[in-house]
């Protein structure tokens, strides 16, 4: 009984690959070395017997091919026959199995059927043959000496098969399916015509070699024509009769490598092609460059920025091509230190505007050598929302703030005004105690009226008292307007609404650009008699005070491009109508006006005709919202550039929820 435990080879460059076929073959008894290439392979081979040699095809610079010749030359201690099997991930099947056949490997398996290697490698250790099974080869010959001498010919070669006529060479290859058939023209009974054709209407890439005397060569070009591999004229000689069954056996070999490496190259095609799509649908700048700063990457993001197709810059410097996109410099480091740089916010002045980039740059190092992939992402409308997010918590403070100094001053300015209005009664010189305090005093009443009238004293209190309740009632608009915006939907008289927004918008005075509101003539078409609209006062007075104030800036803008300013007086005309259980409400001015693109996006997030940190912090993207999707109304824009701007709001009267109601009661 035969003890010793068998000793194999494990060669794979692959570490992980290496544990996975580890695993699979622990369950046999033997040892197990693991070498990670060819080189590696051949200085364990020096040394030491082993009883099996599992490897990969690519194994570094000294191959699995060049590695199974050396074995089969019998210059190392392991038996010249030592099994050798080939598990791989990357193969062309057919041409893979010709190759190892002719090497004389004993098994072959894709990586993908590591489950099948236990049972190969039981097979190969249990079998004395060395290499795979050999071609078959059917000879179908009626002549037994030329039967005999074919078989003789091709058996070191082939595994030789001979059929005496047509019907019984048919019925052999239907059952046993041979690599090659070698059949003669002229046959008893089945013809050699009949069984080619039977045998390519079962399988066209079937290799059939047809032999044929020189009188019947016309018949053998009409069997090639019909899909025979070759043919072969009697008498022939042996390296000729070797040569031609060799290259038929392989013309069939290639047809089908062929077939899977175009298969495979079409599969890598799909795979390409959708890689493409999905650079190209990213919305994300991608540049790839080499190390020289060649471009190897231009998706379609990048064609749309730069305005430069890819097919143009494709090999070309990027410096070149777009010099003012990438910092060159930054690319270097991050190819020198192979480390990602990333850089946040980068301005960039496109078609006349500021945008915001984020740029990162990822480092490649393979085979080829260095690059870098440089991915270009705009974030302007991002950064745009951050500072409006910003700017609507500093104008939320800030509101905060003022609601509380209105507060805060009301108190005391009320209590000018009681004082105020307590001297006025205490100078009336009218009043009968007034009269007896004077008298007293001995002040004389018609000297001392006289006296007041003289110094305007009466005129300057009145004066006084209208400006201080001028400020209560625009502190009293403030507070109320603070205390609105808790999302109910209340009857409200526009009117009052509108005249509360003007009030708000007349507080509003930039020092820094010397405009004031109240410079603005206001033109008031109500209707006779109001109507109440259900709406959110807060949010309502919010979208009337954002088009007075973006109005008011534009008509400013306008005074300053105009030479002949004393001539322009700025307006705003605010007109009111109810028609069929809606409120229209205008708010026209008669400033510079919109370009067609400007109206087309006015009502767009982020879009704005303002310079940065210009403007009241609401857009109208908001305002648009605030009626449309709050209030289910309407809200539009006419505009002639040079003529002014008309913005135009519908609001139902009723709200839709209070509608539904009615609706369901009714029903």
């Amino acid at each position: 009984m035969n003890d010793k435990v068998p000793h194999l080879l494990l060669i794979n460059p692959s570490a992980e690959d290496r544990a996975v076929l580890r695993g699979i073959l622990d369950q046999f008894t033997m040892r197990i070395s693991e070498v990670a290439s060819g080189l590696e392979a051949i200085e364990l081979l020096r040394s030491t017997v082993f009883d099996l040699v599992v490897t990969d095809i690519e194994i570094g610079s000294f191959d699995c091919w060049r590695l199974a010749r050396i074995i089969r030359s019998d210059i190392y201690p392991s038996d010249k026959s030592l099994p050798i099997i080939i598990v791989t991930r990357i193969w062309c099947e057919r041409i893979t199995r010709v190759t190892a056949r002719d090497f004389d490997i004993n098994g072959l398996l894709a990586f993908d059927d590591r489950e099948q290697l236990p049972q190969l490698v039981s097979s190969v250790l249990a079998s004395a043959v060395v290499g795979l099974e050999p071609q078959r080869v059917l000879v179908v010959e009626d002549h037994a000496d030329n039967a005999r001498l074919v078989g003789k010919v091709l058996q070191q070669r082939f595994e030789v098969e001979i059929a005496p006529d047509g019907v019984q060479g048919l019925e052999a290859w239907k059952q046993r399916r041979h690599d090659l058939v070698l059949l003669d023209v002229m046959l008893p009974g089945l013809s050699g015509e009949d069984i080619l054709e039977e045998i390519l209407a079962t399988d066209p890439l079937q290799p059939v070699v047809v032999m044929t005397a020189h009188g019947t060569m016309d018949l053998a070009e009409k069997m090639m024509l019909r899909g025979a591999a070759d043919f072969i004229t009697k008498p022939f000689r042996n390296d000729q009769l070797r040569k031609v069954c060799d290259l038929a056996a392989r013309r069939e070999d290639y047809l089908l490598s062929h077939g899977q490496f175009v298969s495979k190259v079409d599969d890598l095609k799909q795979l390409q092609g959708l890689l493409n799509n999905i650079i190209d649908s990213m919305p994300s700048v991608l540049i790839g460059i080499d190390q020289h700063g060649r471009i190897t990457l231009w998706n379609q993001q990048a064609e749309q920025v730069t305005g430069q197709v890819a097919d143009a810059v494709l090999g070309a410097q990027l410096a070149d091509v777009a010099p003012g996109l990438v910092d060159l410099a930054s690319v270097e480091l991050a190819l020198q230190e192979k480390r990602l740089v990333k850089f946040d916010k980068q301005v960039r002045r496109q078609a006349g505007k500021l945008h915001y980039f984020d740029l990162t740059i990822y480092p490649l190092q393979d085979s080829r050598g260095a690059g870098a992939v440089i991915r270009v992402d705009d974030v302007t409308q991002r950064t745009l929302l951050e500072g409006r997010i910003v700017q609507s918590e500093k104008l939320a403070s800030m509101g905060e703030l003022a609601a509380g100094m209105a507060h805060e001053i009301n108190n005391p300015l009320a209590g000018i005004l009681q004082n105020i209005q307590v001297l006025r009664n205490r100078l009336d010189v009218q009043a009968p105690k007034n009269l007896s305090v004077a008298e007293s005093l001995g002040i004389d009443k018609k000297a001392f009226a006289g006296y007041l009238e003289q110094r305007d004293i009466v005129s300057r209190l009145n004066a006084i008292m209208d400006s201080g309740v001028r400020a209560a009632r625009l502190i009293e608009t403030m507070l109320r307007f603070s205390r609105q915006g808790e999302g109910s939907l209340q009857p409200n008289n526009l009117e009052q609404l509108l005249d509360r927004s003007v009030e708000l918008a007349e507080s509003h005075f930039s020092l820094k650009r010397r405009f004031d509101f109240r410079m603005i003539q206001i033109e008031r078409d109500y209707p006779a008699e109001p109507q109440t609209v259900e709406c959110d006062a807060g949010q309502i007075q919010q979208v009337f005070l954002s088009l007075l104030l973006n109005g008011a800036l534009a008509m400013e803008d306008k005074c300053r491009c105009r030479s002949d300013f004393e001539d322009y007086q700025p307006e705003f005309v605010l007109r009111l109508s109810y028609a069929e259980q809606t409120a229209q409400i205008q708010i026209v001015d008669n400033g510079p006006g919109m370009t067609a693109e400007a109206q087309e996006k006015i009502f767009e997030p982020y879009f704005t005709v303002q310079d940065p940190g210009v403007g009241p912090g609401l857009g109208l993207s908001v305002a648009y919202f605030i009626i449309t999707k709050n209030h289910q109304g309407s809200m539009s824009v006419e505009s002639t550039e040079g003529c002014g701007t008309r913005f135009m709001i519908t609001l139902p009267l009723t709200s839709l929820r209070q509608t539904q109601a009615e609706t369901a009661l009714t029903e």
